[in-house]
């Protein structure tokens, strides 16, 4: 009976799906930025600086020079629903095929709302031009529909009862709050005192949407990786069985 419920467990999960889909996602979001590969601002021959033009919406996710406000609305609007779309798919498709499920409804329902509420907090409020000045945290700056998606994987974490995934979500989200918080390439204060620092190749939207997506890619990969190793253990025959 134990070996059956831990076989139970370990074939009705599935959170191996969603993140990758979700880290997907985020690097699909490169193409919002108009200098993706590029800092915000381009140095000038007298040592200056000036901030490349185009609109800094807040909308694409990161605090960098997006394309328009409009097409990263619309980006979020159109692919943030069917990814939910595509998870709940997963997870029918998967109770079919094998006979188990777990109860993945509650999490899609709570995530697309969370996925909403932020959008729209998103939308609403108003954006500074400059990004933060560096050494300072503008707690506006943070939110962004990168940290719905953190939130909605914590919620996944939760129902899947997953370390990996609550592991995974909570260094997306971490990291998507200091790249917005302190502005992109920033290194917090608190981390390297007094005044913080800077990382030159984090300082472009594009390596920074790498970085986030290879947290959920790699958790995806750590958390795909038990469910087979706790299907091999459990399946093994006993040596006095054999």
């Amino acid at each position: 009976m134990a070996r059956l419920r831990r076989l139970t467990r370990a074939r009705s999960r599935g959170a191996a799906v969603p993140l990758t889909i979700f880290g997907l996602l985020t690097l699909a979001s490169v193409p919002l930025y108009s200098h993706p590969f590029h800092a915000m601002r381009t140095l000038l021959p007298d040592g200056g600086s000036e901030s490349r033009p185009g609109s800094m919406s807040g909308y694409a996710g990161l605090n960098g020079v997006d394309q328009s406000g409009a097409l990263s609305i619309a980006f979020w609007l159109i692919t943030g629903p069917l990814s939910y779309l595509a998870c709940a798919w997963w997870y029918q498709r998967r109770a079919v095929r094998v006979g188990l499920t777990m109860r993945w409804r509650p999490w899609a329902y709570a995530g697309t709302t969370l996925f909403a509420v932020f959008l729209f907090a998103v939308f609403a409020q108003k954006h500074d031009a400059s990004p933060p000045i560096a050494g300072t945290f503008a707690a506006s700056a943070a939110i962004s529909p990168l940290l719905a998606i953190a939130l909605g994987l914590l919620v996944l974490a939760r129902v899947e009862r997953s370390i990996g995934v609550a592991v995974s979500a909570l260094a997306y989200g971490g990291l998507c709050i200091v790249m917005n918080g302190y502005g992109l390439g920033q290194i917090p204060p608190w981390i390297v005192p007094p005044y913080g620092g800077t990382v030159d190749g984090l300082i472009n939207p594009a390596a920074n949407l790498i970085l986030l997506s290879s947290i959920l890619l790699i958790g995806a990969l750590a958390v795909q990786s038990r469910v087979w190793a706790q299907l091999r253990s459990v399946t093994a025959v006993p040596q006095g069985q054999a």
